[in-house]
């Protein structure tokens, strides 16, 4: 008998038919079993004998059957098939399965995300977790549509390059046969050139980047989706561009997904007819003005800048999203277009959205002569760069620009999720290629790679001064203060906690205490509780009341309260009761990027 996908049975009633599919769950009542199987379309309640009792789940199953309409009282109106069931006839187990490491057919995993990480192949089975993939899938399907639309060509581009696209130390060197080569930063360079072909060309390719980083939202390897077009009058032809397409992708989304929204919490951004767009320099006096914080003439925004730049975007134009651009010549690439007007400054954008850069983009520089001398400014040789780059150039390119769209970004801010990882189907970073780098090659018995090497790691790879304190053990802040020789105010308390059952890192000078009714409010969770002995151990590693205030370093969002920025240099336990780490403020902050809020009493 020819199979039916699940979704299908629904109009087979009185007839019989095949199914295939894996088992989610077994429920015995005496003579009768029940299962429900599930196919890529759907999930259909089965009913059978003692051949249905001994499945497990995950088992891989065929079944023959009749379709019978159920009781009205047993009808379930969160399944299509919900008013149907199977009555097995005849039953294959193509495939057992081993016992699961944690029950993945939950409605919400209550699992750390290294341990997600750790058993991917089964966590993604997880219906929550593949709708992260779902709306993933829809984001690619939608970028891929409207490119199409307005003219655009996809085409493919390589991954291994003879230079860094550019410059700098952040690039991958890889043994190519005896000669040096690179993984690519970015298709830049393939992008432009391919303009003088098509004039307006698109393509998604996986960029790799070497910043020794452990934040929420950024890897080593990640997805863009990455736009080039010729012809443009000027750099605002661009903005426009980027600002439709995020706009289509929300459209589909919308229109595809509504229920796994409803199901993340989350709605599509706010947006308006015209995105709002104010230059860096504006920016910087908006949040100063608004905030006291003073990041004028930096060269960049930082994350706190980002998310209130994004508040002032939403209080007055009623937009989620807001375009930043003019950033400093010297921050952006050598091919970055420079303001005529200002030379200090350059025709560049970047889109945050929901307090999160998602695009970065520009008017890009078409003269060979001004590229040539740019390669020369940044001490290196323009002929390493003439092939493939500086050839198309050398033979006419008319005015362009571009960006690139971070695929798992958009993904992780449209969901809520609160780290990029919980994004991406196999996160690469400083800890993690598929397993976790410090197990690679370990031999039974032998211990993981500790917290505390993975911090001491992290701050080296960061060029970051810290002091380290070894002293007897310490349970208690005011202990830790005597031991370290500092303040108690200077200690950053660290807590993982509960949010209605997602692990969170809260982070407190430890002169304070946590105000719960406060954090409630701001995390916007009813259920707010303080994570267990056991449940510290589990989620990070190490004991509890060691646990350092680096929530990406065990996969958890880090919130900081605004107690803890009163002192210059802070303290805290690096994974060990026995040992202390001092750094300032302000290094732990580039490290972290935490979200800063008032929550102390």
């Amino acid at each position: 008998m020819k199979r039916t996908l699940i979704k299908d049975t629904v109009s087979r009633v009185g007839g019989k038919v095949a199914i295939s599919g894996w088992v989610n769950s077994v429920r015995s009542h005496g003579k009768l079993a029940f299962a429900d199987i599930r196919d890529r379309s759907g999930m259909i309640q089965v009913v059978g004998g003692k051949e249905i009792a001994k499945l497990n789940p995950e088992f891989v199953v065929g079944i023959e059957g009749l379709v019978k309409k159920r009781e009205e009282k047993y009808f379930n109106p969160k399944i299509i098939t919900g008013e149907i069931e199977l009555e097995v006839e005849k039953l294959a187990i193509l495939a057992e399965a081993k016992d699961l490491p944690f029950d993945i057919h939950q409605p919400s995993l209550d699992v750390s995300l290294p341990i997600l990480l750790d058993y991917r192949a089964a966590s993604l089975r997880n219906k929550k977790i593949a709708d992260i993939f779902r709306v993933q899938s829809t984001i690619v399907k939608a970028f891929r549509k409207h490119m199409v639309d307005n003219g655009f060509t996809e085409f493919q581009a390589p991954t291994i390059v003879a230079t860094a696209t550019e410059g700098g130390s952040q690039v991958f060197p890889i043994d190519y046969f005896g000669y040096k080569a690179y993984l690519a930063q970015s298709p830049q360079f393939y992008k432009q050139i391919m303009v003088s072909v098509f004039e307006r060309v698109f393509t998604l390719a996986h960029a790799y980047r070497a910043e020794p980083s452990v934040t929420t939202r950024h890897m080593t390897e990640y997805v863009g989706m990455d736009v080039e077009m010729g012809f443009i009058d000027s750099w605002l032809d661009v903005v426009e561009t980027a600002d439709k397409l995020v706009k289509a992708i929300f459209a589909e989304i919308e229109k595809e997904h509504p229920d796994v929204l409803a199901n993340f919490g989350t709605t599509i951004p706010k947006t308006v007819e015209e995105t709002p767009r104010v230059k860096l320099s504006e920016a910087q006096e908006i949040i100063f003005k608004r905030t006291g914080r003073d990041i004028r003439g930096e060269p960049d925004m930082d994350p706190e800048g980002e998310r209130e730049i994004c508040r002032w975007a939403e209080e007055e134009h009623g937009s989620e999203l807001v375009f930043i651009s003019h950033y400093p010549t010297k921050k952006r690439p050598w091919y970055t277009y420079q303001d005529l007007e200002n030379p200090e400054e350059t025709l560049s954008f970047d889109l945050i959205g929901r307090g999160v850069e998602w695009i970065t983009g520009g008017q890009r520089i078409n003269d060979f002569n001004v590229l040539s001398a740019n390669i020369k400014k940044m001490g290196a040789n323009p002929e390493d760069f003439e092939i493939p780059y500086l050839q198309a150039f050398r033979y006419g390119m008319p005015p362009e620009g571009g960006f690139c769209l971070g695929l798992e970004r958009v993904t992780q801010n449209i969901l809520g999720l609160s780290n990029i990882r919980e994004a991406t189907l196999y996160p690469r970073d400083l800890e993690r290629v598929d397993a976790r780098l410090s197990t690679i090659g370990q031999k039974p018995g032998e211990e993981t790679k500790s917290l505390f090497a993975e911090l001491v790691d992290l701050l080296a790879d960061n060029n970051i001064n810290y002091q380290l304190c070894n002293h007897k053990p310490v349970y208690t802040s005011q202990e830790a203060a005597e031991a370290r020789g500092t303040k108690l105010e200077q200690g950053a308390k660290a807590l993982i906690m509960f949010a209605d059952k997602k692990p969170v890192l809260i982070v407190i000078s430890a002169a304070y205490e946590v105000n719960l009714e406060k954090l409630k409010k701001l995390l916007k969770v009813k259920k707010l509780k303080m994570a267990s002995a056991s449940e510290v151990e589990q989620i990070s590693g190490t004991k509890i009341g060691a646990v350092p205030p680096f929530g990406s370093l065990i996969g958890l969002k880090t919130w900081v309260d605004k107690s803890l920025a009163e002192n210059k240099q802070i303290a805290f336990n690096a994974g060990l009761h026995t040992k202390s780490i001092i750094i300032s403020y302000d290094d732990w902050l580039k490290l972290v990027e935490p979200e800063k809020a008032d929550f102390s009493s």
